[in-house]
């Protein structure tokens, strides 16, 4: 499946979808650099305040006990970090991007760690839940990077993730104008099926999916599209003229999946 340069293959097995090539570390740094301030990234710390909603829908989910330690991986600038923690949570955070870590640092001190591009440097363990929130398919050897949360989770402790379901409808029937199908940004794309292989392989069981369903303002969807989907720009630009900044829920093919360390 061609992406303009870049093409996606697709596992005949499972469905996982996969860059081809896989960028260099070199490429993922310069674009990670890049859309921090003039990308996607950007356009997220804009509409920080109106995007915490989705922070507490996922928090919601989570649903943190009293002082349980939670390890938010690729926490950006440590916002559902701090979600997690005014529900009492213990909560710390890792974040590729320096900009991202330094901002989320100076907000929270301590708490929040620098990775690098191959998702491998984790801070020390262990902890109850792990939550990864739109990451794994950022990461080169998402394999290595299940294989290390889970050596960080205590007995019975829960992995929670948020990431685009190469299985969805949405992506079967937009296929090659899906939105995720963003070459460097997103490296691996999981149907349901290669996810479950890949968590039970590591033992983690009890696996649960979920769409995921974010209530967003249209405005920030829209100016979103320049990042994932520009060729659908057009489409929206009616309801962002008419609805401006408007939230509404909004389904863009991805899932929420919980497992559990047996």
């Amino acid at each position: 499946m061609r992406k303009g340069e870049w093409s996606y293959s697709r596992c005949r097995d499972c469905g996982l979808l996969s860059s081809e090539p896989i960028p260099s570390p070199q490429q993922i740094e310069e674009h990670y650099r890049t859309k921090f301030h003039a990308g996607n990234y950007e356009t997220l710390r804009r509409y920080a305040s109106q995007y915490r909603h989705v922070y507490e829908q996922l928090a919601n989910w989570v649903a943190p006990k009293p002082g349980e330690r939670i390890l938010d991986v690729g926490c950006f600038t440590g916002d559902l970090i701090e979600v997690l923690r005014s529900r009492g949570a213990d909560a710390f955070g890792l974040e590729l991007q320096p900009e991202a870590v330094r901002i989320a640092q100076e907000r929270m001190p301590g708490r929040v760690f620098q990775a690098d591009v191959n998702g491998s440097q984790f801070p020390p363990g262990p902890y109850d839940t792990i939550t990864m929130m739109a990451v794994i398919e950022h990461v080169v050897d998402p394999v290595n990077f299940i294989r290390r949360a889970h050596s960080l989770l205590v007995p019975n402790g829960r992995l929670l993730l948020q990431t685009p379901d190469a299985s969805s409808t949405l992506a079967h029937v937009m296929r090659s104008y899906w939105p995720p199908l963003a070459p460097i940004e997103h490296i691996h794309l999981f149907t349901r099926a290669s996810m479950r292989t890949l968590l039970r392989d590591f033992g983690l069981t009890d696996v649960k999916f979920r769409a995921h369903v974010k209530t967003l303002p249209v405005g920030y969807i829209y100016e979103n599209l320049n990042n994932f989907g520009p060729e659908l720009r057009w489409l929206f630009r009616p309801i962002h003229a008419l609805l401006g900044d408007a939230a509404l829920p909004f389904y863009g093919g991805e899932m929420l999946v919980s497992a559990m360390k047996s």
